[in-house]
């Protein structure tokens, strides 16, 4: 029992450094990223162990440098957390970097430099008191001991494995510290570039709304027009759009008075390219290139101040869409599918946009929706349909022989809609509370689908499936006349940036005339590449 105590206690001392490499990324609140690290840091391990078998300082000298970097790569990823709660690639942190010149890095420096000393110099002591303690208490023959018990080298052999596959797949290779900050780094001068060619194409758009701007007697008056872009949501899984399951029971209350269309498809399955696509006069084909034209300019050039609230943290639609706008805010600190922000963190500034006294607003909300991972897109409350459901989705899925995994994850993305749905709800019941303006519009559209073993048996983004690129379109307005479900008309949400113009009183007089979606003769008119999950070319 002691020699197994004794082993143990060797085992842990050897793996501290890892264990406080990765502990402290998590323990500030990156669980993901602080797991891979950890694993990635292992190879110290082995430079210890030759240090010691081989009794060679330069295997001793390779291990210190080694967990140096590793432990201050992890000090500084983890700063971020403890002082803004917020991931190191959130756009405000990437901005204000992309943003700071050599002389304010040295004025900074110089202000810090007492913390930033103190810093380094208690990491160097650390190592230094680490290897000292090392070779005082490990010797050789307790690498024999710990390799001749079966437990532990089934788990020197365990770690071993999580090292090498963190090595070899992608998302975990990103997080070693000489790819991370070569990309950060990358990622910065990217950034610059893009702000300063954003801020051209801000400067043609405004150029071509004054140019071509015509305002209908519609656009008079106080309004408010809320456009809600949601994220991954396909219409398949609505209960009102004939989804067997009941994910939203608060659409379903307001059908009198709300217009669904389910039949609505994006012209890309992945965010950027679709909403460039949606909120600019950018063809689907070429989604790379930048359109001189966007409703946000219109909106402006009308006299519109816009809000661009968003719970998603991408720099290339905060500089593109949110630095354009008035006012733009970012609950979300936290990029992707690791994000753990709700949406209904957005509740609050929603609503001082809506108590805003000026008298035209164009407010965009960006929701994370139903964004993988599904579950962190709900909280508990909403964790309505599990495993244990059986109803038709679960036996539909089960006949299909659908991966009890991608089940589960039905499960969750369901969980998802239904707490959308009832976020969905609140917006627009705020909306309507508020008789100030003369006119009011809420309009919800998805950037674009998911596929979650509608068709293949697999979860998440998917340009090769109809469930990547089916939408809902959900509509309401004061000077609404049609309500209620439409399973049949075919739409191109790519026409939402003319739609929410015409809503809103406002014509491009470059623009030929077009028929819009709640029109009785509106006419489906697809990109070059329809249908676009076959022809994805």
């Amino acid at each position: 029992m002691k020699a197994s105590l004794k082993s143990f206690n060797i085992l842990l001392l050897i793996l501290l450094p890892a264990l406080i490499t990765g502990g402290l990324l998590i323990f500030a609140g990156n669980l993901s990223d602080g797991l891979r690290l950890g694993f990635l840091s292992l190879p110290g391990v082995l430079f210890i162990y030759l240090a010691i078998s081989r009794k060679k300082r330069y295997w001793l000298c390779f291990s210190l440098i080694w967990w140096f970097i590793f432990l201050l790569d992890s000090l500084l990823r983890s700063s971020t957390w403890f002082l803004f709660s917020s991931d190191n690639e959130a756009y405000f942190i990437i901005e204000a970097i992309a943003n700071t010149n050599q002389q304010e890095i040295w004025e900074f420096l110089q202000l810090h430099r007492v913390a930033v000393i103190g810093v380094l110099t208690g990491l160097v002591l650390l190592i230094a008191f680490y290897s000292y303690a090392i070779y005082k208490v490990v010797k050789p023959e307790h690498f024999q001991q710990l390799w001749q018990s079966r437990l532990f080298r089934s788990l020197i052999i365990f770690l071993t494995l999580l090292c090498l596959t963190s090595h070899i797949m992608k998302p975990s290779r990103k997080v070693h510290p000489f790819v991370f900050w070569s990309d950060y780094q990358t990622k910065i001068q990217d950034f610059r570039g893009r702000i300063k060619q954003h801020k051209n194409v801000h400067k043609q758009w405004d150029v071509s709304a004054h140019k071509n701007l015509i305002q209908t007697r519609q656009s008079q008056g106080k309004q408010t027009h809320v456009l809600v872009v949601s994220e991954s949501l396909t219409s398949l899984n609505l209960g009102v759009c004939g989804y067997s399951r009941d994910t939203t029971p608060e659409l379903k209350k307001r059908l009198s008075e709300i217009k669904v269309f389910c039949n609505a498809f994006s012209p890309s399955p992945s965010t950027i390219n679709a909403l460039r696509v949606l909120l600019t006069e950018s063809p689907a084909a070429e989604h790379d290139k930048y359109s001189p034209e966007s409703v946000l300019a219109y909106a402006r050039a009308a006299g519109y101040k816009i809000y661009w609230l968003s719970n998603q943290d991408d720099s290339y639609l905060s500089s593109l869409f949110g630095s354009y706008a008035d006012q733009a805010i970012y609950k979300n600190k936290r990029s992707g599918r690791s994000s753990t922000s709700l949406d209904e963190n957005l509740i609050p500034i929603y609503q001082q946009a809506l108590a805003d006294p000026a008298p035209k607003k164009l407010i965009i909300l960006h929701l994370i929706g139903a964004h993988p991972n599904y579950q962190e897109r709900y909280p508990v409350a909403f964790n309505k349909f599990t495993s244990d459901s059986n109803d038709l989705v679960e036996t539909d899925l089960k006949n299909r022989n659908i991966d009890p995994w991608i089940r589960a994850l039905r499960n969750d993305y369901d969980n998802a809609v239904l707490y959308e749905d009832s976020l969905l709800a609140k917006f627009l019941d705020t909306l309507q509370a508020d008789h100030i303006p003369d006119f009011r519009s809420f309009t919800v559209v998805s950037d674009h689908g998911n596929e979650v073993g509608h068709e293949i048996d697999y979860a998440g983004h998917s340009p090769n499936t109809k469930a990547g690129y089916q939408v809902p379109v959900i509509m309401w307005s004061d000077r609404q006349r049609i309500a209620g479900v439409n399973n049949t008309k075919t739409l191109n949400t790519a026409e939402l940036d003319n739609n929410l113009m015409h809503i809103m009183g406002l014509k491009d007089k470059s623009s030929s005339h077009q028929s819009y979606w709640q029109d009785d003769n509106y006419h489906f008119t697809p990109e070059a590449n329809w249908p676009y999950w076959q022809n994805k070319s």
